[in-house]
């Protein structure tokens, strides 16, 4: 049954409107004003001329000692009223007034708030509790779920996301597979399907890992929507099944591959203090080893002024590098694990060769104009296919003149370069990285739209690259290195060990 919510358009006074009586839906008493005894509350259905044509609207009267104090008209009309009740949900000493009813097979909610003795006006709050109502609304949608929503507000709508999150992800754990890539797969449908986790926390990018080098990596499934919030659900797969192993608070913090034995590395830093964590995995449980804790304010011996310096992940795991996460309908990763995960050495090959052994393949391209297919990082932007190289570029915004920092790399380990560079305006700092691919007759340019090509944050920033395909950043910092797979239409950067 598909919901919705209706409020009312006006209020008016109707001197007749008790000669309807023949079509009530229902019909109550409450004390509306405090003090002064109960008032009757019905609802019925009257024909109404709206705009020369006859309508048949519901409407409330308000009844006071015999006399019609007020009527409002919903503009709309109710089939039948499922639940009626009177109470101050506006906190100014006067009871409003609440409707739930059901208008072909849809059910509906008005809600008025008293704004003197007896007269009633559509409620000014909405825009504080529509959502949690709209995201509430059921067919056993009640009066109480609708007190709790407007006693708490836009909070309620948290909550209620909270709850179902839980069951549905708690359902999917029962959910059996032959194997951890469509477990995975299967269970991050449900966690996209979701947006928030038991907490209610937004979220859902994830990672994929190897914790105790058993051949069956981990999904660890990020959450949070600020610093103070920031934690991961960790995930195996046993028993044909996606279990839950543990939860790990991530505010300030980030995740690193730890190549070297069984575990994950987590480092934090804030507020002048650093601290390095190792996470292992033993029969599905997890434990936690601090291997560094120290500072990260010094003092300049010569100018006695305080400088930050973060300890270099590298200084504490020499083969750590920094773990990627992807959105959760991107489950290409899951699917390639076996090859983003693998130890793909750097090596000084000699055998390069561009495409179709032509030196001048990729400056062809560009001068020529080819027809090629054009794939943003980004899954929502356009895939431009058949296009002309430079027609590409100002459906991006940029022209072949603006074109800088042309490199070749052989990026999918098979000995053949790919062409990589920039655009960049002139006295501009956004730069895009394009990567030009032959594959089979067909020419791809990936794109990495405006932000940071490996790692997604910042601009586009332009970073070395060696000739075996390594994009490297902060080499004496964090050390990301990335590399990029590619399928077509499909394509990704991920970090990976050097």
């Amino acid at each position: 049954m598909r919901l919705r919510i209706i409020l009312p358009l006006s209020i008016l006074i109707l001197a007749t409107a008790c000669e309807s009586q023949n079509k009530k839906l229902i019909e109550m008493e409450s004390e509306l004003v405090q003090n002064q005894g109960n008032a009757k509350i019905s609802v019925y259905n009257d024909d109404y001329m709206d705009h020369g044509k006859k309508k048949n609207y519901t409407y409330i009267d308000i009844i006071k000692d015999n006399e019609v104090k007020a009527t409002i008209n919903t503009y709309r009309h109710l089939d039948k009223v499922t639940d009626m009740d009177c109470f101050d949900f506006n906190d100014d000493g006067i009871k409003d007034i609440a409707v739930i009813g059901v208008s072909d097979s849809e059910n509906m909610v008005l809600i008025y708030e008293a704004t003197s003795e007896y007269q009633y006006e559509v409620f000014s709050g909405w825009n504080s509790v529509g959502a949690a109502i709209n995201e509430s609304l059921d067919d056993d949608f009640s009066m109480v779920t609708l007190k709790n929503i407007l006693s708490k507000g836009a909070s309620y709508s948290t909550e209620i996301n909270a709850e179902r999150a839980e069951r549905a992800i708690s359902a999917a754990q029962e959910v059996t597979y032959s194997d951890y890539k469509a477990a995975y797969i299967g269970f991050l449908k449900v966690i996209d399907e979701c947006g928030v986790d038991e907490y209610g926390c937004s979220g859902g990018a994830y990672s994929i890992y190897d914790i105790d080098k058993d051949s069956t990596p981990e999904l660890i499934v990020h959450y949070g929507g600020c610093e103070a919030d920031y934690h991961v659900w960790v995930y195996t797969y046993t028993d044909n099944k996606v279990k839950c192993i543990d939860e790990i608070y991530t505010g300030h913090s980030e995740f690193y591959a730890y190549p070297s034995g069984n575990g994950i590395l987590q480092y934090w830093a804030h507020m002048g203090g650093e601290e390095f964590t190792l996470f292992s995995l033993n029969n599905n449980e997890l434990t936690a080893k601090e291997l560094y804790s120290g500072s990260t304010e010094y003092e300049d011996p010569e100018t006695g002024e305080y400088d930050i310096n973060f300890t270099p992940v590298r200084n504490v795991v020499p083969d750590a590098y920094f773990l990627t996460s992807f959105a959760p309908d991107n489950v290409i990763p899951i699917e390639k694990y076996e090859i983003i995960s693998a130890y793909v050495p750097s090596q000084d090959n000699s055998n390069y060769t561009f495409p179709n052994n032509n030196p001048d393949f990729y400056s062809e391209i560009i001068e020529k104009d080819s027809i090629l297919n054009a794939v943003s990082r980004y899954r929502t932007d356009p895939i431009y296919r058949d296009i002309h190289f430079s027609d590409f570029l100002r459906k991006i915004g940029h022209s072949p003149s603006e074109i800088q920092d042309i490199t070749y790399a052989d990026l999918n380990s098979d000995n053949v370069y790919e062409c990589i560079f920039y655009v960049l305006k002139k006295d501009s700092e956004d730069s895009i990285r394009i990567i030009l691919s032959k594959q089979g007759e067909k020419i791809y340019a990936y794109y990495d739209s405006s932000y940071m090509a490996s790692t997604g944050w910042g601009d586009a920033e332009k970073t070395d690259i060696t000739e075996d395909g390594f994009f490297i950043e902060e080499p004496n910092e964090h050390f990301f290195q990335n590399r990029v797979m590619y399928d077509k239409e499909k394509w990704f950067y991920y970090s990976a060990p050097y």
